[in-house]
């Protein structure tokens, strides 16, 4: 068995489907080709450094917000941007960061090399 586990996160705005499809040309001809690519894809995840609270966003609601603020082009160059616009739903605090769901993880590799 072949298979192979990718953690997208949406901050990243990779397409999952021109991944896949890149990884399937991209093995061509090695171990790893005709492998099961699984895409798991991760909501982005914020903490408030003030009070310590953590919220996610969905990816529908990530768009809308992006988009309702003029946002779309500059979070798919510069992802980390969103911070600067969101504030603690708890205590109001800007001072947030991302946790999650801003890179692409390869989780892992499974190749039978038949040895």
């Amino acid at each position: 068995m072949k298979r192979i586990r990718i953690r997208v996160g949406a901050l990243s705005l990779v397409d999952a489907e021109a991944l896949r499809f890149a990884l399937e040309v991209a093995s061509r001809g090695t171990p790893a080709e005709g492998a099961s690519i699984e895409i798991v894809e991760e909501a982005p995840s914020f903490r408030c450094r003030r009070c310590g609270h953590t919220w996610s966003i969905d990816e529908e609601s990530l768009r809308r917000f992006a988009e309702e603020r003029g946002l779309t082009g500059t979070l798919h160059l510069y992802p980390d941007a969103i911070v600067e616009y969101l504030s603690c739903p708890r205590c109001g605090s800007r001072d947030v960061e991302i946790t999650r769901g801003k890179g692409v993880i390869l989780e892992f590799v499974e190749i039978d090399t038949g040895e």
